[in-house]
């Protein structure tokens, strides 16, 4: 039986992240449901100097690179609050789009133990340290070409996805701006 051995998260550390919404519901679809993810993305750098090497936002998942500086918190914390500040913008965009279906799954999934409202979020999520030229260019390849990959199908090429990084590394310039990684 695997074991899942808890290591100890350090700043000023490069990560690969992934996370995902409950049972892959299709939710950042749209600019109002992606661009809480950039909200997030600028209070880490506002508040804690963290750097964004790349993302890409699929309609049911996020995969990003993120740099914590050493004043942000542990990545596990850093996650819990990206999950806890998009959950809430979520559920609020679905409010001001009356759309009831979604909001009723998020609704029925919320562990009521725990007073929660809504669960939007699968409670795990992937991390990986990148300490190395190697990895950071195999990531961030992965998460540039996912959207062209053909169970996704939402551009043909990487630069032509807007909700990714691809354009910002491969035309110079992007839909959000990231910290490019220069080598």
């Amino acid at each position: 039986m695997a074991v899942r051995v808890k290591i100890a998260n350090t700043n000023n550390e490069i990560y690969f992240i992934t996370f995902t919404i409950l049972d892959w519901k299709h939710i950042f679809i749209s600019d109002k449901y992606c661009s809480l993810v950039y909200k997030w993305f600028d209070y880490m750098r506002d508040k804690y100097g963290n750097k964004i090497y790349g993302y890409a936002i699929m309609p049911n998942h996020l995969h990003c690179i993120i740099k914590l500086s050493t004043t942000a918190p542990d990545i596990s914390k850093v996650v819990q609050n990206a999950k806890r500040f998009l959950a809430y913008g979520i559920v609020a965009q679905l409010k001001e789009d009356g759309n009831r279906e979604m909001l009723n799954f998020f609704k029925a999934k919320a562990d009521v133990k725990s007073n929660a409202k809504h669960k939007v979020f699968k409670k795990r999520f992937d991390s990986l340290i990148i300490q190395s030229q190697k990895f950071f260019l195999q990531k961030l390849n992965y998460i540039h070409n996912n959207p062209c990959h053909e169970k996704w199908n939402l551009a043909e090429n990487p630069e032509e996805y807007l909700y990714s990084s691809a354009s910002n590394y491969i035309l110079g310039k992007g839909y959000y701006a990231v910290d490019i990684m220069d080598f």
